[in-house]
């Protein structure tokens, strides 16, 4: 199947779309199944895994602990991590020989599906990839590849994945990680990308042709308008895609979301999102960050309220907050979880509790609610400014040399990055840091 290139695609619209929201949700966000464990151990080298926590997170008795303790009326969980459908028979039976233990709680189920990339050795076979401009595969994660969006083939597997989860029981389909080909990196404010981004493989460069007639340009730099034109394109690509999956799921019955990522820094040009068209095709949007509220006030999502003002967002919005990067943080205490309701109950978005990827005296594992109290929700918690620009990048790319060496090594540093322990060590403490 392709998607019609030459269209802007109409809103889609499902049961939920006029619907005024009464009453506060509150989501709980947590991977388990045989999946989740598997994919631990491709994304992190020799990982040690509570095996019992993940695979316990969907029985009937702790989701009754769950919606006792924190109120939980949205549950998220793994369906699809991308590995080969042979490998994922086991996990999504697993997940949904257990849906029946969330609807007799009245829990709202969203399938987790991966976005646009796939366990690279599971569909080597194919040519789904999306490629930079010297045609290198672009590197999602340890073990995974960013898929082009503007491949049939790959279109028609993920519609088809989503096809295959109507009527088994879920409420929603919440799709992760969208983006265009390869990350940008973060322009300084009102400037334009300068390291290639997006995706150069032959079936995007097709389309751009056909869309403008012109090449994709293979330096941001050499001619503005080109660039600005290539910019729009990616924008216009994700929004169709976003929308062609969004109709998918709704000739289902199910809601629709995806994530968003943190707003901090504008997601237009780095994963080629426009959060205003997006929002219109989906049921809800998620935020996903690193500012969950400190004491001192130093974290907060403050800027996310105003964010949602600002946009005039009048979806729901649940927001994830994780104090440090995935695999970074331990066992949440008491003082987390007041700190979280406590600021979720006079704001203007829906919490999504954090409830797996801990990793506690060097164990990956679920969230342990056996030693937890219900939160309380009145903590008065001061805020403080919030940094909103990485700014040793920003200083950085007004070098023309750095600008040169980053634009010839940000693939290669990329792939090494999440390839290397050691050194993928360093760069998650620097984009953890950043990130705050």
């Amino acid at each position: 199947m392709v998607l019609n290139q030459s269209q802007t695609p109409l809103p889609s619209m499902s049961k939920q779309e006029n619907a005024t929201i009464t009453a506060r949700r509150v989501g709980y966000y947590c991977w388990g199944g045989p999946g989740t464990i598997r994919m631990t151990h491709v994304k992190y080298f020799n990982a040690k895994v509570d095996v019992q926590s993940m695979l316990s997170c969907y029985d009937y008795d702790t989701l009754a602990r769950v919606q006792e303790l924190f109120g939980i009326t949205d549950y998220w969980v793994m369906y699809s991590w991308g590995f080969s459908d042979e490998k994922e028979a086991e996990d999504r039976a697993f997940l949904v020989n257990r849906l029946e233990n969330f609807k007799r709680l009245g829990i709202k189920v969203h399938a987790y599906i991966q976005g646009p990339n796939l366990v690279y050795d599971d569909f080597k076979h194919t040519d789904w990839w999306a490629r930079d401009e010297k045609n290198r595969l672009v590197t999602y994660y340890r073990g995974r590849r960013v898929c082009s969006i503007h491949n049939a083939g790959f279109i028609d597997y993920v519609s088809d994945k989503i096809r295959d989860t109507y009527d088994l029981g879920f409420d929603g389909i919440y799709m992760d990680n969208i983006q265009h080909g390869q990350l940008g990196v973060p322009a300084q404010p009102g400037k334009l990308p300068v390291v290639f981004c997006g995706d150069y493989s032959a079936s995007a460069r097709e389309d751009f042709r056909r869309e403008t007639g012109h090449d994709i340009p293979d330096d941001l730099e050499r001619d503005e308008a080109l660039t600005r034109e290539y910019l729009d394109f990616r924008i216009r690509s994700n929004t169709r895609f976003i929308s062609h999956i969004s109709d998918i799921v709704h000739a289902g019955d199910m809601e629709f979301g995806t994530n968003f990522y943190d707003p901090k820094f504008d997601p237009a040009y780095i994963y080629a999102i426009d959060i205003q068209k997006m929002t219109t095709v989906q049921d809800y949007i998620l935020f996903e960050n690193h500012a969950l509220p400190a004491n001192d006030g130093n974290k907060h999502n403050g800027y996310i309220e105003e964010f949602i003002n600002q946009e005039e967002i009048n979806k729901p919005v649940f927001v994830v907050s994780y104090e440090h990067g995935v695999g970074m943080s331990p066992q949440f205490e008491q003082w987390h979880l007041d700190n979280l309701f406590s600021e979720a109950e006079t704001s203007n978005f829906n919490l999504c509790l954090k409830g797996g990827e801990f990793t506690t005296d060097g164990v990956w594992h679920c969230l342990y609610i056996d030693d937890l109290q219900p939160p309380r929700r009145d903590k008065k918690l001061p805020r403080n400014h919030v940094n909103q620009e990485a700014e040793a990048l920003q200083v950085a790319l007004n070098f023309r040399l750095f600008r040169w060496i980053l634009k010839r090594v940000y693939n290669p540093f990329y792939r090494i990055a999440f390839e290397w322990r050691i050194f993928r060590f360093i760069v998650h403490i620097v984009y953890d840091t950043t990130l705050k």
